[in-house]
């Protein structure tokens, strides 16, 4: 019969089935018992060896892991109204009347909507993201508090790349 020991080495007891952590030697004792300082059987790695028994630190829970934050370049653009997407369009265009300051914003516009155009997909928690969107809010094409609700809003199934 195979004696189990547990990830710490105490014994578990014995076991129909060898495993990983089974050995075919016999403690000297075959307690379980989990009282702290009690002698118990220990293996060492080549042989059973009695030890004041100390409990095992609880294991730290894994942390969780969060799921990716990336939409498609459509399921982006549907996180905008359709006013929103006007004003947006209207402040990229290039107007030779305006000054150079107006005209390079607006250049600076059409680049961000090239680069998402010839995007994969579109990474919510990415910086660069988050301040296009932010700036946005600033220049008062979106209203206060909407950059935190397109960015923040729980990406749905069908927004998915």
């Amino acid at each position: 019969m195979p004696f189990e020991f547990d990830l710490h080495g105490w014994f578990a007891g014995g076991v129909e089935v060898e495993g990983l952590r089974t050995v075919p030697m016999a403690p000297p004792s075959q307690s379980t018992a989990t009282t702290e300082g009690q002698p118990r059987a220990n293996w060492s790695g080549v042989a059973w060896v009695m030890r004041p028994y100390v409990a095992p630190l609880p294991e730290p829970e894994a942390p969780a892991v969060a799921a990716p934050r990336v939409v498609s370049v459509l399921g982006f653009r549907r996180r905008f109204t359709p006013e929103e997407k006007a004003a947006i369009e209207w402040a990229a265009v290039d107007r030779p009347e305006q000054p150079e300051a107006a005209r390079m914003q607006a250049a600076a516009l059409r680049a961000t909507l090239a680069d998402q155009a010839a995007a994969q997909f579109i990474d919510l928690e990415d910086l660069a993201t988050a301040q296009g969107v932010q700036i946005l809010e600033l220049l008062g094409i979106l209203d206060p508090g909407r950059a935190l609700e397109i960015l923040s809003s729980p990406v749905n199934q069908s927004e998915l790349p």
